[in-house]
């Protein structure tokens, strides 16, 4: 499947569906078909399952997948993103490039097995329906407080795992006397502590100055998300990155600018604040030094470790 230039030069065929043989009739045994799709530069891919239900053995406690009935979707001979089996929707996959294959293999049968329909789209969003998408940084998308004061930000290919291979920016601007404030509702970003790419983690990381490297907050990944994270100013950068390896269901965050209650004298920096979940911790960035402060109860009496 590949989309083409109509004659007003505008993109067809950028969505269909790819069904299973003789969906939603069962499909016969000792089959194997391929499906290639591939979308125009620039474009990602998205598959969306509405319905799976393939052939699995009643005695079999395991679900291996190379033994049985299976779907597998591959960006290339080396790169697998899944193979699926039984009964039950996969999540949505996107690709980290222009091009998918997809394999289904049957070898056995049954009055019940209807096999499986998808919905394939090629988009350049990827997936996200939230802020201003920047054309010539495909994945940067802007929030101005006038047009976006409130509303909620996603890893790409919200509802499914995040692509391989993909940066994101989400960029903040705010009025000179606002600030803006992002609740996590969950994370969930392949890697381990500290996320450097010397572990091959991916990461989430947040930058409230507009230099690329400017006073960054402790990366996170895992599956511990930050409760709260606060910019010092107007501007907030949240950056999003995966690797070539592995991937996660991303996060997803609601936002909202607010009004600072107290204006500073020029040249005094409000910190940015990231309050990490369950702990009461807050980590706060200045010029000189990192100022880790957590409050833990113990005894009934609040115990205050500051570490300069």
């Amino acid at each position: 499947m590949e989309a083409w230039r109509g004659r007003d030069g505008h993109w067809l065929g950028m969505n269909g569906s790819l069904i299973s043989p003789n969906f939603p009739m069962p499909y016969p045994s000792r089959l194997q078909c391929r499906v290639d799709l591939k979308a125009p530069q620039q474009h990602r891919i998205r598959l969306h399952f509405t319905h799976f239900y393939l052939y699995h053995p009643l005695n079999s406690s395991h679900r291996n997948c190379e033994v049985m009935d299976s779907l597998t979707v591959s960006e290339s001979p080396t790169s697998r993103l899944g193979t699926f089996c039984g009964v039950g929707k996969p999540l949505p996959i996107m690709s980290s490039g222009s091009f998918l294959s997809l394999v289904f293999r049957s070898l056995t049968s049954g009055p019940h097995v209807t096999g499986y329909r998808a919905i394939y789209t090629f988009l350049r969003d990827f997936g996200l329906t939230s802020g201003h998408q920047l054309l010539h940084h495909p994945c940067t998308f802007e929030f101005n407080s006038t047009l976006y004061p409130s509303g909620e930000i996603h890893s790409p290919n919200p509802g499914g795992k995040y692509p391989r291979n993909t940066v994101c920016h989400y960029v903040f601007h705010g009025r000179s006397d606002q600030r803006v404030r992002l609740d996590f509702k969950f994370l969930d970003v392949e890697g381990v502590a500290p996320c450097s790419l010397d572990s091959d983690s991916d990461f989430v990381e947040f930058s409230s100055q507009p230099g690329e490297h400017e006073y960054v907050l402790p990366r996170r990944c895992g599956r511990f998300a930050p409760k709260a994270v606060e910019s010092e100013g107007s501007f907030l950068r949240v950056t999003f990155r995966s690797n070539h390896k592995y991937e996660g269901l991303g996060f997803a965050a609601s936002f909202r600018f607010f009004t600072a209650k107290n204006k500073k004298t020029p040249g005094h920096m409000q910190p940015l604040s990231v309050a990490a979940s369950g702990s009461g911790g807050v980590w706060w960035w200045r010029h000189d030094r990192w100022l880790a402060e957590t409050v833990a109860r113990v005894c009934g009496v609040f115990l205050l470790l500051r570490l300069l």
